[in-house]
């Protein structure tokens, strides 16, 4: 298959894989947040981001590594199966059991702590379908994740719609929540048997060695890197409670929305830069760059309507004068989504030309800083300074990604077609922050269209439009 349709079609899937679950997440969240008040949403988000941290030690670089040395070596898919199988089994009982012993050290509100039970299970889940989610990435078979994630989710969103008008306790959803997790584990465990003929998990000293010997880095980063960017959220937990939890997530679920699409970047283009990095630098190279300008050009309209339109964001999904406290918060969000935007790039050509020791230096410095600051910020300024703590930090890991992939960042951000859009996203902010009586539908009206020509000219060259858009059928060479 021609490389830029194999690349399309792979987004295409991975979009479609993360968009069914955001999807289901968001109507959750917002209709936690809007039915059941901003404390109960406290005490669901704070379960739910324990949950993903603790899924983090789960996995611990595992499902990252198994990807990329399966996509390197896929003749010996079997035999990495059956080592990175057994370690994963390790991990995860290892983080179910970290993650109920937590609410014995610290003391959580009754509603939380059942949370918490309940979300354990779904980790144990999670990781086991996350590891058969990373072979099929392996393979670049990426539509196999998609049909399991509209299955499970489809289930899921159903049940939770009867449960919602049902007004069902909270943990009954989280129940829920779990169950569709096991669900998608099952359907992935059948669908990788077809793929390739999994052998029992093989307990192998050596074998096991070797994985830890390359794996740990990805394992801290990977820690590390989600813990920098939700730590502050569970220092609001345990600080200043459920209800600052439930106003400091608001903004923050979807600053995690929008920051769905550098994931999607990181399932398509993993497998492919880790290839073509030993095959052909230079394309290794070219793809890199225009990953950088596509995220960087995505990036820009999201983070123009966050801080613009914050307001009417935060009235629209969330209705209820409890969240107003929020609106502020969405300022500082829209420099995050920037930031995040711009980095991902530079940090996949790092990971992919094995340079993720530097990166996992930097992560583990900004969750030491992340921790520092709130520490100082949270008791004085609460989820405002919790917010402005999150900046800092997102803005020193992007400085010391721009500075390990200095030769890249340099060429890449000095070009023309990279400053020319910042430029005009600054003066089109500008005139939208001065004129408040514009309404926010004709606002965001204006803003659709004034990006859709900075996409089809400021943005891309010719050649760049047409294997981004695949009007003509070219390789990436």
């Amino acid at each position: 298959m021609e490389l830029a349709a194999r690349i399309r079609w792979n987004s295409l899937f991975s979009l479609l894989s993360s968009g069914i679950r955001l999807f289901t997440n968001v109507f959750l969240f917002l209709g936690l947040a809007r039915f059941y008040g901003p404390e109960a949403f406290g005490q669901f988000a704070t379960a739910h981001t324990l949950s993903t941290l603790i899924l983090l030690l789960a996995d611990f670089g595992l499902d990252l590594l198994f990807t990329t040395e399966v996509a390197r070596q896929r003749s010996q898919a079997g035999r990495l199966f059956q080592s990175f199988a057994a370690l994963k089994l390790l991990f995860v009982g290892v983080a179910v059991a970290v993650m109920w012993l937590i609410p014995v050290v610290h003391t959580f509100s009754a509603p939380t702590r059942v949370l918490i039970y309940v979300f354990s299970f779904g980790v144990a889940c999670n990781a086991g379908m996350n590891f058969f989610f990373a072979l099929f990435k392996g393979f670049e078979q990426l539509h196999h994740e998609t049909r399991i994630s509209f299955v499970a989710n489809s289930v899921l969103l159903a049940l939770l719609i009867l449960l919602g008008i049902l007004r069902a306790p909270i943990w009954v959803l989280a129940t829920v929540f779990a169950g569709a997790r096991a669900l998608g584990l099952i359907l992935a465990a059948v669908k990788a048997a077809r793929l390739l003929p999994l052998q029992a998990p093989k307990m192998n000293a050596a074998a096991w060695k070797e994985v830890m010997r390359q794996g740990w880095v990805f394992g801290v980063y990977l820690l590390c890197g989600t813990l920098f960017f939700q730590l502050d959220a569970l220092l609001l937990a345990f600080w200043q409670g459920d209800y600052a939890v439930g106003i400091y997530q608001s903004v923050m679920k979807l600053v995690a929305l929008v920051l769905a699409l550098p994931e999607i970047a990181n399932s398509v283009f993993l497998p492919l830069l880790s290839r073509y990095h030993d095959e052909n630098k230079e394309k290794w190279e070219r793809i890199g760059r225009l990953l950088n300008k596509t995220l960087w050009l995505c990036g820009l309209p999201i983070g123009l309507v966050f801080f613009v339109y914050g307001e009417p964001l935060i009235r629209i999904l969330y209705g209820t004068e409890s969240f107003a406290p929020a609106i502020p918060l969405m300022r500082v969000a829209a420099l995050i989504v920037v930031l995040r935007f711009a980095w991902e790039a530079y940090g996949l050509m790092l990971t992919t030309s094995g340079r993720q020791f530097e990166k996992m230096i930097i992560v583990v410095a900004a969750t030491v800083l992340t921790l520092a600051l709130n520490a100082y910020a949270i008791p004085r300024h609460g989820v405002y300074g919790a917010a402005i703590v999150a900046l800092i930090t997102n803005s020193f890991v992007a400085a010391g990604y721009a500075l390990c992939a200095r030769i890249f960042f340099v060429s890449w951000t000095l070009e023309v077609r990279y400053l020319l859009p910042g430029a005009m996203t600054l003066v089109l902010g500008l005139v939208l922050w001065s004129l408040p009586d514009l309404s926010f539908g004709h606002g965001l009206l204006a803003a659709v269209a004034f990006y859709a020509l900075i996409f089809y000219f400021a943005g891309y060259t010719k050649d760049e439009r047409q294997i981004v858009f695949g009007w003509r059928k070219k390789q990436i060479a």
